[in-house]
């Protein structure tokens, strides 16, 4: 790992500098003390190579655009990410031939690179279009290993060269720093009961609230203004009222996810600001980020309008629209790489989320919630609605009676388990329930 100099730039002698400045040093006290004039000319040499290596190094410091691209952009926690590296030289002379290597903010053993020497733009117009002009630019590629999500500045370019006798070397920071967005790890789910529409109504996941025909769904009531040509007369005569042709709008069908983001809802939390980052204040929290992702991820693929609505602030983005295919989910998962557990100083229930007519099921999530958050998560299922909560650990016995005297499907998933286990496992509890009803 390359850590971030402490300095744009330092200067510093190397170990043959340094000991032949404390030789240069000493000879000259023997000279001196000893009445010798030919090693005081020996000890003044050594001095002066050592110093003379100082202000080489100084210099000729380089000064270089470093830019950075990752591929893929957004990677998920335990994928390896290319890192395409340019570095141009942008002063006026060449630069002189050294090393490099990339400030990450986590360990990663990384060894340095060689760096050569760059041309200038001006010995490139003198050279002209000759074969002996060096390049003014270089690309370099190398890999890194996020373990964590979270939202990584890599950079600055650590850049080190010597002076040609090797008694002084200089590091200069080169270049800003990049962002790396490292989202929770993401797993594919198998479809199922619970993410399937089907047509048997309540059965469903997928409910609707149609009666009546075909006409039903693309006609409605006259209303002033509308044109005489848009009356659909058969359903006119039917009804009994003058009824018009409507624009039929395409819609998804919906599902709300609930996501509990207070600190108190988690018995392994860390204390608000102790943690190094937001990966780190809880391994519940962690778990339940990474199951919110693939299972987000999963019902939006499947056609799902996907609603969040979170137990604090609000930090989680929205989907994009559909038109933007591959574009269309990058905002949520974004913000993802840096959600954390917020602290909350009421113990007021959360703010309630807004208000739809359109039916749809309901999901949370949630490890060990606190008496208002349980309350308030009890409260959105509705009428009719299928509601699935998956409560990690399943120590808290009162709480999981709790949601299911409230009519929820409660899966209580392990801190090992993994997320396709725990989403089979509520499928398979979903069916015991409607079955016993």
């Amino acid at each position: 790992m390359a850590r971030r100099p402490d300095r744009t730039r330092s200067v510093w002698t190397t170990v043959r500098g340094t000991v032949t400045l404390v030789i240069g040093a000493l000879v000259i006290l023997f000279a001196y003390f000893g009445a010798w004039p030919e090693a005081l000319v020996a000890g003044v040499a050594a001095l002066l190579l050592s110093l003379v290596g100082l202000l080489t190094v100084r210099l000729t410091r380089p000064k270089l655009t470093v830019t950075r691209e990752f591929s893929p952009p957004i990677v998920s926690a335990g994928t390896p990410v290319r890192v395409v590296l340019g570095i141009a030289n942008a002063g006026a002379r060449s630069t002189p031939p050294g090393e490099w290597n990339d400030s990450l903010p986590w360990h990663e053993s990384q060894r340095p690179q060689p760096l050569p020497a760059l041309g200038s733009t001006m010995e490139q117009v003198a050279a002209g279009a000759g074969s002996g002009r060096r390049a003014r630019a270089i690309a370099f590629e190398y890999e890194l290993h996020p373990e964590q999500r979270g939202v990584y500045p890599v950079g600055p370019l650590a850049v080190e060269h010597r002076d040609p006798f090797g008694m002084a070397r200089s590091v200069t920071a080169q270049g800003g720093r990049d962002d790396l967005v490292v989202v929770p790890e993401l797993v594919s789910l198998p479809p199922g009961a619970l993410s399937t529409a089907e047509a048997e109504g309540n059965a469903l996941l997928v409910q609707r609230r149609v009666t009546g025909n075909d006409d039903d769904l693309t006609t409605r009531e006259y209303r002033p203004g509308d044109a005489l040509r848009r009356v659909h007369w058969r359903a006119s005569a039917r009804h009994g009222e003058l009824m018009v042709r409507q624009e039929e709008q395409r819609s998804y069908p919906k599902v709300r996810l609930l996501l509990d983001t207070r600190r108190d809802g988690y018995s392994d939390a860390a204390p608000d600001g102790l943690a190094d980052s937001a990966a780190d204040e809880s391994e519940s929290f962690e778990w339940i980020v990474r199951f919110f992702a693939s299972l987000s991820l999963h019902l939006f693929d499947r056609g799902f309008d996907v609603q969040v609505h979170e137990t604090a602030e609000p930090q989680v983005a929205t989907f994009g629209d559909r038109w933007e295919g591959m574009q269309r989910d990058q905002r949520f998962l974004r913000s993802l790489a840096g959600i954390h557990l917020v602290t909350t100083t009421s113990r007021e229930a959360p703010e309630p989320p807004p208000t739809s007519d359109a039916p749809g099921p309901v999901f949370a999530l949630l490890a060990s919630p606190s008496t208002p958050t349980l309350d308030w998560m009890r409260r959105q299922r509705r009428p009719g609605e299928a509601a699935v909560a998956w409560m990690l650990g399943g120590h808290n016995d009162d709480a999981r009676e709790v949601l299911r005297a409230s009519g929820w499907t409660v899966a209580n998933p392990a801190l090992w388990d993994d997320p396709v286990e725990a989403w089979l496992q509520a499928h398979e509890m979903y069916g015991i329930s409607r079955g016993s009803r």
